[in-house]
């Protein structure tokens, strides 16, 4: 291996080409080294059905704060399109079930993904994923199969009223949650731990 000094001199009145050569060997001595985790490929999403969100409902319906999570991912005006799936802040999804931490929101989707698991037989399925920026992430699909969902018990609800059966816009029901269930998800959240699972983010 061969090396070559170059004054300052040299370098600017080599030919643009050599110049460009040089300023890339450069910058690619200086930049950071790339990790594993920058490169991850984003999981697979499970594409739910409408049959698939209701069946998952009935795994958790004893859990009103998980329900409530639940419907918040249908929430449209509270996500932004990204890649074929729809990106919900953790906060907002707390601020919105009336939950107290993230970390709340965190345990309660991880049992979301268990009940899909349960509803699939499949130990490797997954409705939703995160990222390091505090949002998460679940399939168009799925996400219009809990919309339907909400809009389903919304009418039902109506219909049972005697009122007239107009859509609902959007998730969560308030049939499901209660104002005074202030939630510290007893016993059945308490101790877990939710790993970050990445998901490449774009914008």
């Amino acid at each position: 291996m061969v090396g070559i000094t170059l004054t300052a001199e040299q370098i600017r009145s080599a030919p643009p080409e050599v110049r460009h050569w040089i300023e890339s060997q450069v910058a690619a001595m200086f930049a950071p080294p790339a990790t594993e985790e920058a490169h991850a490929a984003p999981p697979h999403l499970a594409q739910c059905t409408a049959g698939e969100a209701q069946a998952i409902l009935e795994q958790i319906e004893d859990l009103l704060p998980v329900v409530s999570v639940f419907f918040e991912l249908g929430r449209e005006s509270a996500s932004v399109p990204v890649q074929g799936m729809r990106a919900f802040r953790l906060n907002e999804i707390a601020r919105h079930t009336r939950l107290e931490t993230t970390q709340q929101v965190l345990e309660a989707l991880e049992l979301i993904n268990d009940a899909l698991r349960r509803v699939r037989r499949d130990s490797e399925a997954m409705l939703c994923g995160f990222d390091r920026e505090g949002r998460c992430y679940v399939s168009e699909a799925t996400s219009r199969a809990v919309l339907t969902l909400w809009r389903g018990i919304v009418a039902q609800h109506a219909l049972a009223a005697g009122q007239p059966a107009e859509p609902a816009a959007e998730a969560p029901a308030p049939v499901y949650r209660s104002p005074g269930y202030n939630v510290t998800m007893p016993g059945l959240m308490a101790g877990t731990s939710q790993p970050v699972i990445p998901v490449e983010h774009v914008g």
